[in-house]
């Protein structure tokens, strides 16, 4: 009888794709490759053009929408440096008041930019690179299955902060509590989606400067736009927040990348 009641637990042992089977148990060599050629691929944005739409919401603490703004930026090169012009506001063009102060704003990061040489864009930030070299590091990921993202097979990974872990910077002390799923495309090796949640409060400056609260999630998701690159489609943040302890903000703020078109005189991304 005990035999015949684990049967059903050993065949779905078993049961699984073989190529499960076959894969490494340390994975943070494939989440180096994949953060790489995410990084690789952020160069080739410069080749695009595409529209970037981020829709911020603040909530009270029961809930109820409190603001909203709905603001659509296009990403373009002026002297050599990358700016985001706006343009449009909650649906609606800028007046010639907010179009005269944009230009004066665009001009002052011109100046600023042009000491950096004008890198191209990154979709998550230049100021984030110390966090992204650590991300393979700081957790640790277990194979949990595979799923079809796009038509296309991607490994299905879990993370979790890695025992024993010592945090480089303060600002990356947040993979210590942190977990979630993050899923790589099996041909070509690139990341293409990371659903991470806090799931412990994250204290800034011993709490003094502020708190990310327990609950805090991050998606992230990412699509084929050329051969052998990925692009960001989209990112989500829902976020409970106390800054230097007094002032609370819930906010969700959802950010869109579309309508990827290779400039003029540009080849494919290769």
């Amino acid at each position: 009888m005990r035999i015949l009641l684990l049967w059903p637990l050993f065949f779905s042992f078993w049961a699984q794709p073989l190529s499960l089977w076959a894969q490494p148990l340390d994975w943070s060599p494939v989440m180096r490759s994949s953060l790489a050629r995410m990084v690789a691929s952020d160069s080739k944005m410069a080749d695009y053009s595409f529209d970037r739409r981020v829709i911020r919401k603040e909530f009270e603490a029961d809930g109820t929408l409190k603001t909203e703004s709905n603001t659509l930026m296009r990403p373009e090169r002026v002297e050599g440096v990358w700016i985001s012009r706006v343009m449009e506001k909650d649906g609606a063009r800028l007046t010639e008041v907010e179009q005269r102060r944009q230009e004066e704003v665009i001009r002052r990061k011109v100046v600023e930019g042009k000491a950096t040489g004008g890198r191209p864009p990154s979709i998550l930030g230049r100021d984030n690179d110390d966090l992204i070299q650590e991300f393979p590091e700081a957790l640790e990921y277990r194979l949990v299955g595979e799923e079809m993202m796009a038509g296309r097979k991607a490994w299905v990974l879990a993370c979790q902060p890695r025992a024993g872990y010592k945090a480089k910077s303060m600002r990356s002390r947040f993979f210590e509590k942190v977990r979630g799923k993050v899923w790589v495309d099996q041909a070509d090796k690139d990341l293409v989606r990371v659903d991470a949640e806090v799931f412990d409060t994250i204290s800034i400056g011993f709490g003094l400067l502020g708190r990310v609260e327990k609950g805090t999630r991050f998606v992230l998701n990412r699509g084929r736009v050329a051969e052998g690159h990925f692009f960001t489609d989209s990112s989500q943040v829902n976020f409970t927040a106390k800054v230097l302890v007094f002032k609370t903000l819930i906010s969700e703020i959802k950010t869109q990348f579309y309508n990827f078109k290779v400039k003029t005189g540009v080849g494919p991304a290769r």
